[in-house]
């Protein structure tokens, strides 16, 4: 079974709204009731109650509960008893001090300002829930693999026996090997040594060895999560495969050493061209993934994306690696490297995430067929 089908959010994920005020808690309720099972909360006390019966999925507090303990201080609780529980702080300051105590001493993952629409009521919770949901897929995939490693919960021990390694992306590396154990250890240089490979162990449980980017089981989980919020929030979701034109022909003509230079390249342009349309920032948005797919293929998940937003990306994209001068400082290649990519949005060119993408590939592969160096929308 898929993680994502044990930790995305359902259609009626948990949500626990704290306010001491009944007619914006009556509010509140009505507007999220639609999306979500909502619990509600007149005092800190009464929240804690409610955190003690149930897993939830996201925590919506006011600041001023009126009854001595601050929302900050409430949510600090939160992520010391539901850690992977997003955090959502209802304030009417906008002082930068007090964010910053919210994002240090309760680990607030979102803001919502007063006074706020019912949609940015809605967006803002279910976005949280999208991205908590997210990092526990990346949690338990992470606790697997240490398990695997004999870096379980309770410490060093022995890995399962007959447990196959966590795939990447097709090609990619094996998980690491255990350590070794031949030497005799003090039992805390033993414990020293285990927690070292516990940060290798993350980067080995979603991302591929070779690009750095995510690899493939998470790109599946993250996309199944995806979809689940875009459908829930009424909202599209576009999946883009970029592929590597005469990929097979670059490697046995220039080497593959030369081959894992060229991915390692595009990888990182694939990552770099991820921005916001308006400020063409940087998105430094959880749910908008980058991983590669398949050997020469790259994946990218645009939520709450058009077709033309995903276009754009694709052909900007496709117009940087065309310039891309490989290797780099020669000038003489340029042009000889570029891409096709495939570009497929939910709903409109699919209700599901196999009918996504099954497009998503039809079109690539159409489009290979009919000459490289393009961006091809999937059909409706």
């Amino acid at each position: 079974m898929r993680w994502s089908a044990l930790v995305s959010e359902p259609v009626a994920a948990k949500v626990l709204v704290v306010e001491d005020n009944r007619t914006m808690l009556a509010l509140m309720q009505y507007y999220l009731s639609k999306d979500f099972t909502v619990f509600l909360a007149r005092s800190a006390e009464e929240a804690l109650e409610v955190l003690q019966r149930e897993q939830l999925h996201a925590v919506v507090s006011d600041q001023n509960l009126g009854d001595g303990l601050m929302g900050v201080d409430l949510l600090k609780r939160v992520a010391e008893l539901q850690p992977h529980a997003a955090r959502i702080l209802v304030t009417a300051s906008q002082k930068l001090e007090d964010a910053q105590k919210a994002i240090n001493e309760a680990r607030v993952n979102h803001f919502l300002t007063k006074p706020f629409t019912e949609q940015e009521l809605k967006n803002t919770v279910g976005q949280a829930v999208h991205n908590a949901a997210l990092l526990s897929i990346r949690d338990k995939m992470v606790q697997e693999l240490k398990d695997q490693l004999g870096l379980g919960r309770g410490g060093a021990g022995k890995p399962a026996a007959g447990k196959p390694g966590v795939p990447g992306a097709p090609g990619a590396p094996a998980a690491a090997p255990r350590p070794k154990t031949a030497e005799p250890q003090k039992a805390d240089a033993k414990g020293a040594a285990s927690q070292s490979l516990i940060p290798e162990s993350e980067r080995l449980a979603f991302r591929d060895g070779l690009t750095s980017l995510y690899n493939h089981r998470y790109f599946q989980e993250a996309l199944s999560a995806g979809l689940l919020s875009a459908r829930r929030r009424e909202q599209k979701l576009a999946l883009v495969l970029i592929d590597i034109d005469g990929f097979r022909r670059f490697n046995l003509s220039r080497g593959y050493a030369e081959g894992d230079k060229l991915l390692r390249r595009v990888a990182q342009m694939v990552t770099d061209m991820m921005e916001d349309p308006v400020t063409h920032a940087r998105s430094d948005n959880s749910s908008e993934i980058a991983a590669r797919y398949d050997w020469d293929v790259f994946g990218v998940i645009l939520c709450n994306a058009d077709v033309e937003r995903a276009r754009t990306y694709a052909e900007k994209l496709r117009k940087a690696v065309e310039e891309l001068d490989f290797p780099e400082g020669t000038g003489s290649d340029v042009g000889e490297v570029t891409v096709t990519a495939a570009v497929a949005v939910f709903p409109d060119q699919a209700r599901n995430e196999q009918e996504l993408i099954s497009a998503a590939e039809k079109a690539l592969r159409s489009s290979k067929a009919s000459g490289p160096n393009r961006v091809v929308l999937a059909p409706r």
